[in-house]
């Protein structure tokens, strides 16, 4: 039998009998519905967990740390320079970095005459090749290179706005939320970019010498409030921050505390993607460190909402059993009104085979057709709870997401199940002997 035969011929049989075809379909499309929003609800919930990781900042970084390595009398090998280049020739690793910060003096910047304008600064050194892959956006310039001298760094995007004017008492800092009319924020004293800066450092003890250099802002990186340095701090080349503390070292007599080889406390490792963090963490960890990643938290609060996307899902799909049995019990009582039916056909030469296919595609038919009902009234029903939970909450809140992945598999669902429940009375047919059948009254 042709495939074009076999679909007519179920189709007018679905046709003959349009009460209980309607009743059955409506059974399939209910649950279909009921699986569908189920399900599509958790994949809104998984989305607002990953937006809301998002905003805690870039998913593929790595914090790592070493606060009780050998160099501080731990078991863990120390945190050096050659051991982060392992890491930085990990497959999957784009850049690894260590993270260094002054730990004998802080850093006070000064511009002007005589130092008028003066603002303390957090400087965080990493790698230089490190700084365009790690994340950070630039508002304007560009990266330090190659090229540049000493000092050349990147300025949180509001640094400016940090100094003050320190030749008034009052009025001696500029606020840049007050805005003027056209809602222009006013200049600050120090335009990082512009004016000479001067880095000086700054001891804990009054007989310290201090060193003064200047530094050259080649760029200023856009806010970003996961990375307090974007806002007002300075990001510089590593191999300056060291030989910086290392000078004020030398100048001031202090003994490093390090060995030859330099140990770091912490690192940061950029990932090439999510699905590898954890991969790329295990290893670090398998090393004795410590590891930090916003995806830990990420994939416990996953975790939680698969386990609702479970409950969600089964509660949908006891009503599809529902649909199930009143397919099978459809298709059951459709074999025994057609008893004769089967028998001329079998008497006709008319193969098992295609007695039985005819029942499964119209078994098959009852589910894709409440299935496809089912998925145009999911998706009005989806983009009427959306907007309703936009208007509540604000913004674009979404509490059901019906992606293609998920309407193809309700489809394709819902059209099983049909093929399932018939399998049963589609074999009884093809049982039923051609004598019995023209002798069934």
């Amino acid at each position: 039998m042709k495939i074009s035969d076999l679909l007519t011929l179920s189709l007018n049989n679905l046709k003959r009998r349009k009460g209980r075809t309607i009743l059955t379909v409506l059974g399939v499309f209910i649950g279909t519905c009921s699986i569908i929003m189920m399900l599509s609800i958790g994949v809104a919930l998984n989305k607002s967990i990953d937006d809301m990781m998002q905003g805690m900042g870039d998913l593929t970084l790595i914090e790592v740390y070493n606060w009780g390595g050998s160099a501080n009398g731990g078991s863990v090998d120390p945190m050096t320079d050659e051991v982060i280049d392992g890491w930085d020739a990990m497959p999957n690793v784009v850049v690894a970095t260590p993270v260094y910060q002054f730990n004998s003096f802080s850093v006070n910047l000064v511009s002007g005459n005589n130092d008028k304008y003066q603002t303390y600064a957090a400087i965080q050194g990493i790698r230089k090749k490190a700084m365009p892959i790690y994340g950070y956006e630039l508002e304007e310039g560009r990266f330090p290179n190659e090229k540049d001298k000493e000092y050349a760094v990147l300025a949180g995007q509001y640094l400016g706005y940090q100094f003050t004017n320190t030749s008034k008492r009052d009025n001696n800092y500029v606020d840049r939320y007050d805005v003027d009319e056209n809602g222009n924020p006013p200049k600050p004293f120090v335009d990082v970019q512009k004016d000479t800066i001067k880095l000086k450092t700054e001891g804990y003890d009054e007989n310290v010498k201090n060193i003064e250099k200047e530094i050259n802002v080649v760029g200023v990186m856009k806010e970003d409030g996961s990375k307090y340095e974007t806002l007002y701090g300075l990001v510089m080349d590593i191999d300056d921050v060291i030989a910086l503390e290392e000078e004020y070292n030398k100048a001031n007599n202090i003994k490093s505390t390090n060995s030859k080889k330099r140990a770091y406390t912490n690192a940061i490792v950029k990932v090439d993607d999510i699905e590898n963090v954890d991969r790329v963490v295990k290893s670090i960890e398998d090393m004795g460190y410590s590891t930090w990643s916003a995806t830990s938290y990420r994939n416990e609060m996953k975790k939680q909402t698969q386990l609702i996307q479970l409950i969600l899902g089964g509660l949908g799909s006891i009503a599809m059993v529902v649909s199930a049995i009143s397919i099978a019990n459809t298709m059951t009582m459709a074999i025994y009104e057609r008893t004769k039916e089967i028998g001329v056909m079998k008497v006709l030469g008319c193969e098992l085979g295609d007695i039985k296919k005819m029942f499964l595609t119209e078994a098959a038919g009852i589910g894709f057709l409440g299935g496809a009902i089912g998925l145009i009234v999911c998706y009005a029903l989806s983009r009427a709870m959306n907007y309703f939970a936009a208007s509540y909450m604000g913004g674009d809140s979404k509490i059901s997401i019906i992606t293609i992945p998920l309407a193809l598999f309700g489809l394709a669902f819902s059209t099983m199940v049909g093929i399932i429940s018939g399998y049963v009375p589609a074999v009884k047919a093809v049982k039923v002997t051609a004598l019995s059948a023209i002798r069934h009254e």
